[in-house]
C-alpha cells in the first residue's frame, strides 16, 4: 500500500476573557486538516483531549476550532483519523506560529481470512451493549447545527449547545437543558410561509442514538434483524482497533422504508463504534412522516418526498464505557404546497450533532424549569436567537467549525426577509411617482438594488419598444467590472424552452413526433416506454438527476450518453403521463435525442438552428475560454465553485445577454425560426402545476394566479436558477410585453418585481 501524508496545521491563538485578569480561560486552536499528497481537505479528524474529553472535529472542508480550558493547556492533545496512526501533542500557552503534524497511513501485514456470520456477531454486540454504556448517571455537553440549502445558498440555519443528562444509558429519562442557540430562517425561500420549520427535537436526538434504543430501533430491534440481510466484510483496523465491519441491507419484498449501510462493531469489546446508515432504495417509495407530521403537513396544504439520506453515528471511549459521540446526516428533500405557493426542490438539509464533553462525577440533574420539552423543536423553545457575532456568541463553548461564514449567511437571510415588505411598500409608493413608465420601473428596480435585492440587467419591452434596459451592481467584484448591456449570464432552467424549441423544429421537419417513445431514437435506455410529449411536460416519472446524483455531476463531464445511462436511468417514480412532477432528466434525455437525430452536439444544433440564425451573437450553451463579458454568479456573497455546467444539457447551462434573449421573444412573435402555428404548440396549457399556480406548456409556463394581471391577459413564462445565476423571462403576447431580469448574486424577489413591473404596462 502506498502512503498518504496528512499535513495538520494548527494555528493558535489566546482567547481572553471578559474578566480583568490576565490569565485567559480558554487557548483556542485554529486549523485546517489537509492530505499532503493531494491538497484535499480532510473531514471528521478527532481532536480531543483524553483526560476530561474534550473533543472537536475538522468540517467537511477539513477546518476546526478547537476551546481548550486553560487548566488542559499541558495536557495531550490527540490527532486521529481512521487509516492512520495517531498523533499526540502538547500545547502550551508559550506555543506559537504553525506546527504541521503528518499522520501516516497505517500499513498491516495481511491477516488470514477469517469468515463469520454476522448475526450472531451482532446479536452478542446487543447483548453487551448494558456492559458496554453507562451504568450510573452522566453528563454529556454538546453543540450541533442545523441548516439548509437551496442551490448552493443557506435558506435556513440553528445551531444550539446543550448539555445531556442521562440516569444510565438505557434509561428513558433523558434530558436535554438549552444553553444557548441561534436561529435564522429565509422566509422568502418559502413565499412567507413562516409554519414550516426545521430542527431538532430532544426525543429526536435520543432516538438517533440507536445503539442506546436498539430494541425499539428498525434496524436492531428483534423484528429489524429480521427485516435486514447482513453481510460479513472481515476484520479492519478502527482507529488502532480491530472491528468487524458488516454491511446490510433491507431483504427484497418489504413494503417498508427500511435501511442499508454498514456496522463497525469492536472486536475486543464487542462495542458498537460506528453505524453508517441510509434508507435503502429498495423502500424508499414507502417513506412518510409519522402520523402527527403528516396530519400538520396536510393541514397546510404541503407535500414532503424525501429524494435521499445518509447518517453517521460514532461512539467513543471515556473511562470504561462507550459514549455517544457525533451523529451527522444528511437529506435530501422534495417539498411544494404552502398556503402561500412555493417549491424547493431539492432541499438538502445538514445536520452536526457532536459531543464536546463528557462528565460522571462531578455535575447535578437537572432543575425542572431547565429541562426542554422532548416533542418539540430545540429551536421553537430557543430564548435567544438572531445574534450578529458568532465568535462573541458562542464564547468558550466547544463547537463544529462551519464551512460558511455564519454571520455573513443570517444578515443575508434577514435582508431577505425583510423584502416581504418591499412590494406592499411600493405599491404604496408607486402612485406619488410620475405617470412614465420607463421611471416608475426604474423606481422599482433601483429601490430593489439599494436593498442588494438585485444586482444584474433588466430589459422591458412594451408594445414593440423597448422602453426600458438598466444594468445594476458589479459583474465581478474582485475586478470591479459593473454589469452592462453585453454582460453574459447563464440562465438555468429558462433553457428548457430553447431544448423545446429544437425538438419541436424537428417535428417539423417530421424527423420525429411527440408521441414517439424515447426507444425509437436511444433503443438502449431503461425507460424507453416513456414519451416525448411526457419529457417536455415534465409527466414522465423518472426520478430528477440533479437531486439524486448532484454530487456526482458537479465533478466531472460527462457525455450525453453517459448522463443518460448512468443518471437518468432509475425506475420510475410513477406511471409515466399520471402525475406533473419537474424534472431536469427529462430535458436531459431530450437533448441527447437531439444529438442522436442530428449528428451533432447539443451545443452545436443551438447554435446553428437558433442562435446564428438570430443574429444571437453572445448567446453559447456551456463554457467558453476566456470569456470576456461573462459575469461572475455569487453564491452568499462569495463567487460559486466552477463545476462542468455542461452536465446540465437540455435543462440548463445556456449563457445569454438581456439584448439577445429580445431577439429570441421577437423570433417567436414573427416566426423567423418555425411557422407560427407550430411555436403556438410551446405555449398550449398541457397540464397543471399546482404548486405554482400555473400551466406548463412545452418549455414554458402559463400563469394562472401568480400575477395580478393574468386575471385578464395571457401570461408565459419561465424562471432559471443555475447556482448563483437567477432570471425571469416573461412574455405577455397580447401587448408585445416582454420582461427579462437577469440576476448573478443569487435569488431574488422575481415573482414580485415581475408582479408589479406588470401591473405599471398594465
Amino acid at each position: 500500500m502506498h502512503k498518504i501524508l496528512i499535513s495538520f496545521l494548527l494555528i493558535m491563538a489566546a482567547t481572553v476573557s471578559d474578566c480583568f485578569c490576565q490569565m485567559p480561560t480558554i487557548i483556542t486552536l485554529k486549523g485546517m486538516v489537509l492530505n499532503a499528497a493531494t491538497g484535499e481537505a480532510i473531514p471528521s479528524a478527532s481532536i480531543h483531549i483524553s483526560k476530561n474529553n474534550v473533543t472537536t472535529i475538522s468540517n467537511e472542508k477539513g477546518g476546526f476550532i478547537f476551546k481548550i480550558p486553560v487548566e488542559n493547556r499541558y495536557d495531550s492533545i490527540h490527532i486521529t483519523h481512521i487509516g492512520f496512526d495517531p498523533v499526540v501533542i502538547t500545547i502550551n500557552r508559550s506555543d506559537s506560529g504553525i506546527r504541521v503534524i503528518k499522520l501516516h497511513e497505517k500499513i498491516h501485514m495481511l491477516a488470514d481470512v477469517v469468515i463469520m456470520n454476522p448475526m450472531d456477531i451482532i446479536k452478542k454486540a446487543i447483548s453487551r451493549i448494558p456492559e458496554n454504556y453507562p451504568s450510573s448517571p452522566y453528563l454529556m455537553h454538546g453543540f450541533y447545527r442545523v441548516y439548509g440549502t437551496k442551490e448552493k445558498n443557506v435558506i435556513d440555519i440553528s445551531e444550539a449547545v446543550f448539555d445531556i443528562y442521562g440516569d444510565n444509558y438505557l434509561s428513558k429519562n433523558k434530558q436535554l437543558k438549552l444553553i444557548k442557540a441561534r436561529v435564522d430562517k429565509d422566509l422568502t425561500a418559502f413565499n412567507g410561509n413562516d409554519g414550516l420549520n426545521f430542527g431538532a427535537k430532544p426525543e429526536g436526538i435520543f432516538r438517533d442514538d440507536i445503539v442506546s434504543n436498539a430494541t425499539q430501533s428498525d434496524l436492531l430491534s428483534e423484528e429489524g434483524l429480521k427485516n435486514h440481510q447482513f453481510l460479513f466484510n472481515g476484520i479492519v483496523d478502527y482507529d488502532g482497533k480491530k472491528v468487524y465491519e458488516i454491511e446490510f441491507d433491507q431483504k427484497d419484498g418489504i413494503r417498508k422504508s427500511l435501511n442499508k449501510g454498514k456496522l463497525f462493531i469492536e472486536v475486543s469489546s464487542l462495542a458498537f463504534l460506528e453505524l453508517d446508515i441510509q434508507k435503502s432504495p429498495k423502500g424508499l417509495q414507502y417513506w412518510e412522516f409519522g402520523f402527527v407530521q403528516r396530519l400538520e403537513l396536510k393541514l397546510a396544504n404541503i407535500q414532503v418526498n424525501l429524494v435521499g439520506d445518509s447518517t453517521r453515528i460514532t461512539y467513543q471511549k471515556f473511562g470504561n464505557r462507550y459514549y455517544l459521540n457525533q451523529i451527522s446526516g444528511t437529506n435530501l428533500i422534495h417539498i411544494v404546497g404552502g398556503r402561500k405557493q412555493f417549491e424547493i426542490d431539492p432541499l438538502r438539509l445538514k445536520a452536526d450533532f457532536l459531543i464536546t464533553g463528557i462528565d460522571t462525577v462531578d455535575f447535578n440533574a437537572f432543575k425542572k424549569g431547565e429541562v426542554l420539552s422532548k416533542t418539540k423543536l430545540i429551536e421553537e423553545q430557543a430564548p435567544e436567537k438572531n445574534t450578529d457575532s458568532t465568535d462573541s456568541f458562542w464564547g468558550n463553548y466547544n463547537l463544529i467549525q462551519s464551512t460558511f461564514n455564519v454571520d455573513s449567511v443570517a444578515k443575508i437571510i434577514r435582508a431577505k426577509n425583510e423584502t416581504l415588505a418591499y412590494k406592499k411598500y411600493l405599491e404604496s409608493k408607486l402612485s406619488k411617482y410620475k405617470n412614465d413608465k420607463a421611471i416608475r420601473i426604474d423606481s422599482i428596480l433601483s429601490f430593489y438594488h439599494r436593498k442588494d435585492q438585485f444586482t444584474g440587467t433588466a430589459l422591458i419591452k412594451y408594445q414593440g419598444n423597448t422602453i426600458y434596459e438598466k444594468s445594476f451592481g458589479f459583474a465581478d467584484i474582485e475586478n470591479n467590472i459593473l454589469n452592462g448591456p453585453q454582460t453574459q449570464f447563464r440562465i438555468g432552467s429558462t433553457s428548457k424552452q430553447f431544448t423545446a424549441m429544437l425538438i419541436i423544429q424537428l417535428v417539423n421537419e417530421n424527423k420525429l413526433r411527440v408521441e414517439d417513445s424515447v426507444s425509437k431514437i436511444l433503443p438502449w435506455y431503461k425507460n424507453g416506454n416513456v414519451t416525448i410529449r411526457q419529457l417536455l411536460t415534465h409527466q414522465s416519472g423518472i426520478p430528477n438527476y440533479t437531486d439524486v446524483y448532484f454530487d456526482k455531476i458537479v465533478l466531472k463531464q460527462y457525455t450525453m450518453d453517459e448522463l443518460v445511462q448512468n443518471f437518468c436511468s432509475d425506475p420510475l417514480e410513477f406511471e409515466p403521463g399520471t402525475q406533473f412532477s419537474y424534472c431536469n432528466s427529462g430535458y436531459a434525455i431530450l437533448a441527447d435525442m437531439i444529438e442522436k437525430i442530428t449528428g451533432k452536439k447539443y451545443g452545436d444544433v443551438l447554435k446553428e438552428r437558433i442562435f446564428d440564425p438570430l443574429g444571437m451573437k453572445q448567446s453559447y450553451f456551456g463554457t467558453v475560454p476566456h470569456a470576456t463579458s461573462m459575469a461572475i454568479g455569487y453564491i452568499n456573497d462569495q463567487p460559486e465553485h466552477i463545476y462542468p455546467v455542461e452536465n446540465a444539457a437540455g435543462a440548463g447551462a445556456i449563457v445569454s445577454t438581456a439584448e439577445d434573449l429580445l431577439l429570441w421573444h421577437n423570433a417567436l412573435l414573427d416566426g423567423t425560426i418555425l411557422p407560427k402555428d407550430k411555436i403556438e404548440e410551446l405555449f398550449k396549457p398541457r397540464v397543471e402545476w399546482k404548486e405554482y399556480d400555473a400551466m406548463y406548456g412545452y418549455g414554458w409556463m402559463i400563469d394562472k394566479l401568480q400575477f395580478n394581471v393574468s386575471k385578464k391577459h395571457i401570461v408565459q413564462y419561465h424562471p432559471g436558477t443555475e447556482f448563483g445565476f437567477y432570471d425571469m423571462l416573461v412574455r405577455q403576447p397580447d401587448k408585445d410585453i416582454f420582461i427579462i431580469l437577469l440576476n448573478n448574486k443569487g435569488d431574488f424577489p422575481r415573482f414580485d418585481m415581475t408582479d408589479l413591473i406588470l401591473n405599471e404596462l398594465n
